[in-house]
C-alpha cells in the first residue's frame, strides 16, 4: 500500500484515547453522584433520629414540669 496523504488519515489513536477519557469521566461522575446520594440518605436518617430524640427530650421535660 502506498503511504496515505495526511489529509485523508483518521487519527484513530487520538480518538480512542479521547473516548476512553470520556468514559472515565462518565464513570467518575456516576461515582460522584452515587456518593452524594449515600451522603444525603445518611443525613435524612440522622434527621429522623434527631427528631425522635428531640421529641423524647420534650416529653421528659414536660413530665418534669
Amino acid at each position: 500500500f502506498p503511504p496515505q496523504d495526511s489529509d485523508t488519515t483518521i487519527p484513530i489513536d487520538e480518538t480512542l484515547q479521547f473516548n476512553e477519557s470520556l468514559q472515565n469521566a462518565h464513570r467518575g461522575m456516576d461515582d460522584l453522584i452515587g456518593s452524594g446520594t449515600h451522603i444525603l440518605q445518611g443525613l435524612r436518617d440522622q434527621r429522623v433520629t434527631l427528631k425522635g430524640t428531640h421529641k423524647k427530650i420534650l416529653d421528659v421535660a414536660n413530665m418534669l414540669g
